[in-house]
């Protein structure tokens, strides 16, 4: 048997059901990021483009820890991924895209767009500076159209999620996505 993180295993001992609150957990993510998107909607809507990109890219991230806390509930992940899940902002947007590629029959993009998204997405919130030495301004790095194509794109998932999960209780995550 694969050997339990400690929280598990303090939560065995004081005899409760870990898998409740791993479900509870997942449903915490996929609500916190319904909410990184409609903070993300209210700035779009008062053109602070850059910051809402952040924020509808940050739920991207959530719903991709959503994913991976669901998987591992089902052993689709291994204890080290959803260790991951919770510390690297790459592994979550490329289990997130992984997942819903399968979903859609698509092809997964390259780590190099991945990696150039997380870039964006932290060009989006700081001050960068130019080659030439001057400031690059978070303003400058996301257009409207990238921000309102983010958001767009995260409610999909969102509401991919919530229909496969309609559909296919009382399953969760990838296993609701790909039956």
């Amino acid at each position: 048997m694969e050997e339990l993180n400690p929280e598990i295993e303090k939560r065995l001992k004081e005899g409760k059901n870990f898998k409740s609150f791993y479900f509870a957990l997942y449903r915490v993510c996929l609500s916190n990021a319904w909410d990184l998107l409609d903070e993300a909607e209210i700035l779009a809507k008062n053109q602070h483009y850059a910051r809402a990109y952040f924020l509808a890219f940050t739920a991207a991230e959530e719903i991709g820890k959503a994913l991976m806390v669901a998987d591992w509930i089902y052993g689709l992940v291994s204890q080290e991924e959803f260790i991951l899940a919770f510390r690297n902002h790459k592994v979550k947007l490329s289990y997130l895209e992984s997942v819903f590629s399968a979903a859609h029959g698509e092809p997964e993009r390259d780590q190099d767009a991945l990696n150039q998204d997380v870039l964006r997405r932290m060009a989006s919130l700081y001050v960068g500076k130019s080659n030439e030495d001057t400031p690059i301004l978070p303003t400058d790095q996301v257009s409207e159209e990238l921000a309102l194509e983010m958001i767009d794109k995260v409610r999909n998932y969102l509401i991919s999620i919530l229909s496969a999960e309609w559909l296919n209780a009382p399953r969760i995550g990838t296993k609701a996505l790909l039956k």
